[in-house]
């Protein structure tokens, strides 16, 4: 707008939702245009799987048993199941049942359950299988045995085979029929989760009084499934044994503490994990064995942040395995780039460039070195490293990554030969993220060159196969300039050749799915929201229909208000969706996957400051997802991730009183300092929006120093240039969160 700072708005501009018509969209390739009418299909199908109804008035009933399961709201809900017919009546004495469940009212809720009979399906099955949970939970274990038998029986491949196994042998423990425990763990051996398997093993063991086979039992859960609710109920038995037993409690196989060490470190648990691997050493390893703990405990000192204790241990270890000693310079070089200690860094590179030239932690450690003059701005030193990786590993992990380092470098540079370079990592790298920015630069050069057919070629091109990329954003605004043209030539069919197709989408879902997302949405009509969760997250999220789970999982949280649950779950259940057109996809598809929670406080709050509500929801979407107590690791809060001390800072300009860190998870509040500290942003740096989001992320210090990296003939390569990546992904997110929300709700 004309007079307008970017990311700002007149205050008078329309702050209501529309939806988005598909006249305002820009034409794409064919080969895209059907892939668009495919999903169109998909979510056009979605009202053709709802088989289960709940009326309005049962959902009423249930949803308000749910709440509260008062005398009144019980006789409501089944004096309507009472008058009620077939699939209704049914579905009225299982809610009925859930609410007395729920209130722990098991006696109670167990007659509910067995009013329901066999031949009504899911009702049926869930039923009986809480019929049987309801025994145990009031611990009339006899019952209990008899309603999982029937269960058992008449379900052979319910969800539910596993629980009902796991009840089954608790009942039988607690009525101390011990033989009859050991049976029935046998014969379900495959139907048990292993760690629930070993632990019920081991109680078995540990009542009989075998304590030594318990203590195996126990130590197989503890060791080998570390995240397992198992593995902390077996140490506190292992805890107990050890203190009864003294001298005689056995000492635990060395190689069991070393795998736990491990698991505990894949997960990023370092500090435990460094913990575990100390015990490991002092059980008694050898060989490569204790080579791997010295190693991977450095690892995991380095990844706790313990840089002297990693370092010292990793200078001295001599590890005979060669993957082993490359693991051990690579985190050496890792240490000593940490530091600064440069000769040492380059010594260690060299050692495993001599010892380990084919290794991939030799690969890595290029990485590290080449972002370490990067960062430095060691123009000469970081293309050298980049270039030894890229000849060195042509197909490596992060040889896509080093080659657009040397791309870029030439772009900035002027280079003659960047078109070339830029031409040479579209068809090298084609499924990289960056290949979207060389198919950008690519259409810039043609551009600056004169050579408007070709540029809007490749603009075409990068606006089908990435439609929502913020180089897509970019190409859109080029084309503008450019104008559009429908003709497909040599340039566009190779782009479209050379990128891999997006995901493809299921038309219809499964039997299978289709038969989750009636029971879900059943479920969720009843008000019994956690079980509809569990019976939807059932979808493989991988499988070609997921996204229709995923659907119904986004709708179920927004009706609860929590924004940033559904959008978790769309994200997981529809991963590929930014290479999906925008019209390929049902509109409410869209609202779940970029939500505006606390919408009249935003835009009140963004219109006090003259910002444009779709920009804040887009930076709020990448700080927190809308989570309002979200809490970062350095210890930003709240929706718009205000640190502590700024907050402090700008409640007593704002001259708001008595503030305190739990003040800044409150949603209006979080959204009064972040609107107003963007607004500073943009003020501070003339409007530049790139510039404020790059300091909202970084900190405005480093902005000044990031210019000195330039000059930028346009904000795209200040963008591009941005030395940490973190940084630049953020400002790529939000500009591309913001066209986005703009075509969802703008008009």
């Amino acid at each position: 707008m004309v007079g307008t700072p970017p990311g700002q708005v007149p205050a008078s501009a329309s702050q209501g939702p529309v939806k988005v018509s598909s006249a305002c969209w820009l034409g794409r390739s064919g080969r895209a245009a059907s892939r668009a009418f495919l999903a169109a299909v998909v979510l056009a199908s979605m009202g053709r799987v709802d088989a289960v109804e709940v009326s309005d008035r049962l959902s009423e009933l249930s949803r308000r048993a749910m709440s509260s399961a008062t005398t009144s709201n019980l006789q409501a809900l089944e004096a309507y199941g009472a008058t009620a017919t077939g699939t209704d009546r049914q579905l009225a004495k299982y809610a009925a049942g859930i609410a007395k469940y729920r209130a722990r009212r098991y006696l109670e809720a167990e007659e509910a359950f067995a009013e329901i009979s066999p031949g009504h399906g899911w009702v049926s099955e869930r039923a009986a299988y809480y019929r049987a949970r309801c025994g145990v939970l009031a611990e009339d274990f006899e019952r209990a045995l008899d309603s999982l038998d029937q269960f058992l029986r008449h379900y052979p491949e319910s969800q539910f085979i596993a629980s009902a196994v796991r009840l089954q042998v608790e009942s039988l423990l607690r009525l101390r029929r011990l033989d009859q425990a050991r049976s029935v763990l046998d014969v379900n051996r495959g139907r048990l989760e292993e760690p629930v398997r070993l632990y019920l093993a081991g109680r078995v063991e540990h009542i009989d009084g075998n304590r030594r086979k318990a203590i195996e039992h126990y130590r197989e859960a503890y060791y080998h499934f570390p995240f397992s609710d198992q593995a902390d109920a077996s140490e506190r038995h292992l805890d107990r044994l050890r203190a009864s037993m003294g001298a005689a409690y056995p000492a635990a196989p060395a190689k069991w503490r070393l795998a736990r060490a491990e698991l505990l470190y894949d997960r990023r648990q370092y500090s435990r994990s460094s913990a575990e691997f100390t015990r490991a050493l002092s059980s008694g390893l050898s060989g490569e064995d204790r080579d791997k703990a010295i190693v991977l405990r450095g690892a995991a000192d380095f990844g706790r942040r313990a840089n002297s204790t990693a370092y010292s241990a990793l200078a001295r270890a001599r590890p005979a395995s060669p993957d082993l000693d490359a693991r051990r310079l690579y985190l050496l070089c890792e240490l000593e780039r940490r530091q600064g200690l440069v000769r040492p860094m380059l010594s260690s590179l060299s050692k495993l460039a001599e010892q380990h030239g084919g290794s991939p932690w030799y690969e890595r450690a290029l990485r590290t070195v080449g972002n370490f003059y990067f960062l430095r701005d060691d123009r000469m030193e970081y293309l050298r490293i980049f270039r030894r990786l890229v000849e060195a590993f042509p197909d490596g992990e992060h040889a896509p990554y080093a080659h657009w380092k040397i791309c870029w470098r030439a772009w900035m540079d002027r280079s003659e030969g960047r078109a070339t370079l830029l031409a040479e990592h579209l068809e090298r790298y084609p499924a990289a993220d960056t290949a979207a920015h060389a198919i950008y630069w690519l259409g810039r050069l043609s551009q600056q060159e004169g050579r408007d057919d070709e540029a809007r070629s490749y603009f075409l091109g990068l606006v089908a196969e990435f439609p929502h990329y913020y180089w897509a954003g970019l190409a859109r605004e080029r084309l503008k300039q450019l104008g559009t043209s429908p003709t497909r030539d040599e340039v566009t069919r190779q782009i479209e050749r050379l990128i891999p197709p997006p995901r493809v989408l299921a038309s219809e879902p499964s039997s299978s799915t289709r038969a989750r997302l009636e029971v879900g949405r059943a479920l969720h009509r009843l008000g019994v929201g956690d079980e509809a969760r569990r019976e939807l997250q059932r979808v493989n999220h991988r499988q070609a229909d997921a996204h229709f789970a995923g659907l119904a999982l986004g709708r179920l949280h927004a009706g609860l208000g929590e924004h940033y649950r559904g959008l978790r779950e769309m994200k997981r259940y529809a991963y590929g969706y930014l290479r999906f057109p925008i019209e390929s996809i049902d509109a409410e598809y869209w609202t779940y996957l970029f939500p505006i929670g606390w919408e009249q406080s935003l835009r009140s709050r963004s219109r006090r400051h003259r910002l444009d509500p779709y920009l804040v929801a887009a930076l709020i979407r990448q700080e927190s997802e809308f989570n309002p107590v979200a809490r970062s690791v350095a210890g930003a809060r709240g929706l718009m991730q205000v640190m502590p001390s700024t907050g402090r800072g700008l409640f007593r300009r704002l001259g708001i009183p008595n503030f305190s860190t739990r003040k800044l998870t409150n949603p209006d509040t979080s959204l009064r300092l972040g609107t107003f500290h963007l607004k500073e942003a943009l003020a501070k740096f003339d409007g530049q929006l790139e510039l404020a989001l790059a300091g909202y992320n970084a900190g405005d210090r480093r902005i000044p120093q990031w210019l000195k990296l330039g000059p930028f003939d346009e904000p795209a390569e200040f963008v591009e240039t941005i030395p940490f990546s973190e940084t630049r992904g953020y400002v790529q997110a939000v500009m591309r969160n913001r066209a986005l929300y703009s075509l969802i709700y703008g008009d």
